[in-house]
């Protein structure tokens, strides 16, 4: 129970006073308060008890008083009935106790006044002298049946003293000494009455004190209590969930989910460059970009009925359930984007950004799993890792095929560096074939990295790791020229496509370096093409652009690559001389959905009216490859067409056709 300050000060007031002490008004009626509505059904049940008892006592004005017994009976009657009826009236209306005690108050003092008066005309005044010391019951009844206040309590029981010891003493027609006798019994039952109603009311005073003092002190004890366990699971920087409290929700979670098919999604979040933002501007600043951070997290989870949680440092942590990695992707998704939204401005990051973003690393558990935050959570962890080593800003799905592949105790980056001299570095080609004559019209080269554990990483794992760090210059140049040696060694035909990435353009002599290559192997440059990448930022450059200039002049081919992904795809068709524009396998349809047709349509009738020529990559079915057909595409690749291998396997299966 929580007490304002002015009744809390009050109290302590009053407990600290001696118990003879007056009492403080507003307690007093903080009592009659408390339990009000208890205390109005006391009054009403009181008086059907009290009217039903008083309406009985008729038996004996029928005995005693014959000669005006039906006088008596209907006077009972009547006022029995009609202050039952007032009090059903209030109860009813809502009337206040105090209201309802004034109405018993007056029942008391009509019902036996009424009935006194009316007796006192009987011809047995004898009788009456022996039956009038029942008024006592009124006296008690007005100081003790019913909890009144104690001047309600004083007044009304005096009343009715006074009238019974009034008539007693000057209209009842018996002996003096009689009279005497009861007019004492009745002052003396007054007095004695009425002391009691003082006594029990400064009792019940006082317990109420002592028990609002309890209340107020469990109420203080249970908020301490609850203060305490908030302050204990609570994050004191974002108001977020602290480590031991996401631990103790994924294991309720975990519970609710069990036996059902839902999984439970975790989410590990990292601010990309934090300690950056944090030397740069300051550690006030830093702590003002994690409240903000965390604030859009906690709506944004809140959104999508999950937990989120600060797991340390700039670490954050989700837990959702899920039906699958799809729903769990678009919720990892989701939380970058918003974090982008706020535009926080970061001075320092090094990679070009000007904005504070955050990467993530997503697993999920099975509710019939082994239950424990901390297996799942390593998960999310090498994912994370993963997102951070390719280029921040992104999220990752733990893939056990994918991020099992990689270190073995030397980092991404560091195996980049060394690829070439520890030979870990290797090109496979995937044939191009022109659509309707099945002929191959040239090869695209691509890059394969293996790790110290001799599995292999994937591209879109390490390239963008590569790009950052500058590795991608050399381990290009060292793709172009493996691609010279074999074309000059195995006599390949068509042309000999090499994706090459914004950093390679920006390199000072890249141009010359291809055409350095190119002259010592004796190869032609037309034989060759070269594939911008639609992601990169090849137009805000003007180095780049002045490289792809320059390779055109070589002789080289440019083309287009991922084009409908990034956002200088349009730019690159007005600004370049594109020989061929390969359209992206996002956009190529599984099945024959309407709407997606029509894209690909779109996108088709748009390049052929530039005059470029199409190539779709990504064929993996008769049916893409037919609808590609149909819509009268130029060149496709895809595995359908034919897998990536090296040079020597596909040049040995040529030979063995040929044989």
């Amino acid at each position: 129970m929580q007490l304002s300050a002015d009744i809390a000060r009050k109290l302590m007031e009053a407990l600290s006073s001696p118990r003879s002490g007056l009492v403080d008004p507003k307690l007093m009626r903080l009592l009659f308060q408390h339990d009000a509505a208890q205390q109005r059904l006391v009054v009403r049940w009181g008086m059907w008890a009290a009217v039903l008892s008083y309406m009985a006592y008729g038996v004996f004005d029928w005995i005693l008083f014959p000669d005006i017994a039906g006088q008596l009976v209907f006077a009972r009657c009547a006022i029995g009935i009609s202050f039952l009826a007032v009090v059903e009236f209030g109860i009813r209306r809502g009337a206040s106790l105090a209201a309802m005690h004034l109405v018993a108050a007056a029942a008391i003092v009509t019902g036996a006044v009424g009935w006194l008066l009316l007796a006192l005309v009987t011809a047995h005044q004898q009788a009456l002298s022996h039956f009038i010391v029942f008024g006592i019951v009124f006296v008690l009844g007005a100081n003790l049946f019913f909890n009144f206040r104690f001047i309600l309590s004083a007044i009304s029981s005096t009343i009715i003293a006074s009238v019974f010891v009034a008539a007693t003493l000057l209209v009842l027609e018996i002996e003096f000494t009689s009279r005497l006798v009861i007019a004492a019994l009745f002052i003396n039952c007054l007095v004695f009455s009425l002391y009691l109603s003082w006594r029990l009311g400064v009792e019940r005073y006082w317990t109420f004190l002592e028990a609002l003092q309890a209340k107020s002190q469990a109420h203080a004890a249970t908020k301490k209590g609850d203060e305490l366990h908030r302050i204990a699971n609570t994050d004191p920087l974002t108001g977020l969930r602290n480590r031991r409290a996401i631990t103790n929700a994924f294991s309720e979670l975990y519970e609710t989910c069990a036996g059902q098919e839902d999984e439970i999604g975790v989410v590990l979040i990292d601010v990309d460059h934090f300690k950056k933002f944090n030397d740069r501007l300051g550690h006030q600043a830093g702590d003002d970009c994690l409240i903000r951070v965390a604030q859009t997290l906690e709506e944004t989870a809140e959104a999508n009925g999950s937990i989120v949680g600060r797991y340390g440092g700039e670490e954050f942590l989700v837990l959702s359930r899920i039906s699958g990695p799809d729903e769990l992707r678009s919720l990892a998704e989701e939380f970058c984007r918003v974090v982008e939204n706020l535009e926080i401005y970061h001075p320092d990051r090094g990679d070009g950004v000007d904005i504070v973003t955050i990467s993530a690393g997503a697993s999920q558990a099975s509710a019939n799993g082994g239950g424990e935050l901390q297996d799942v959570l390593q998960e999310a962890d090498r994912a994370l890792y993963i997102s951070k080593f390719t280029g921040r800003s992104r999220v990752t799905i733990y893939d056990p095929q994918i991020i099992d592949a990689d270190h073995s105790g030397e980092s991404l980056a560091g195996l980049l560096a060394h690829a070439i001299e520890r030979q870990c570095i290797s090109v496979v080609y995937q044939p191009i074939i022109q659509l309707g004559t099945e002929e191959i019209i040239g090869y695209e080269t691509l890059m394969r990295l293996k790790g110290n554990n001799g599995r292999l990483v994937k591209p879109d794992i390490f390239i963008p790791v590569a790009e950052q760090n500058g590795a991608i210059v050399e381990l290009g140049a060292w793709v172009f020229e493996q691609a010279c040696a074999d074309v000059a060694r195995y006599k390949l035909d068509g042309v000999i496509a090499v994706n090459i990435s914004a950093v390679q353009l920006k390199a000072p002599g890249f141009a010359l370096r291809v055409a350095e290559m190119l002259a010592r192997h004796g190869l032609a440059p037309a034989q060759f093409a070269l594939e911008l990448s639609e992601r990169g930022d090849i137009l805000g450059q003007s180095q780049a652009a002045q490289t792809v200039e320059q390779l055109r002049k070589l002789g080289v081919q440019i083309w287009l690559d991922d084009f409908g992904t990034g956002y200088a795809g349009i730019d690159c068709l007005r600004r370049f001389e594109l020989d061929i524009v390969k359209i992206d396998r996002s956009f190529l349809p599984d099945g024959r959905h309407p709407r997606d047709v029509r894209m690909l349509t779109g996108m088709i009738q748009l390049l052929r009216s530039l005059g470029r020529t199409v190539l779709v990559e990504g064929v993996e079915t008769v049916e893409q490859k037919r609808l590609l057909e149909e819509l009268g595409v130029d060149l496709a690749q895809g595995y359908l067409i034919g897998r990536p291998q090296p040079v020597s396997e596909f040049i040995g299966d040529q030979k063995s056709e040929v044989a």
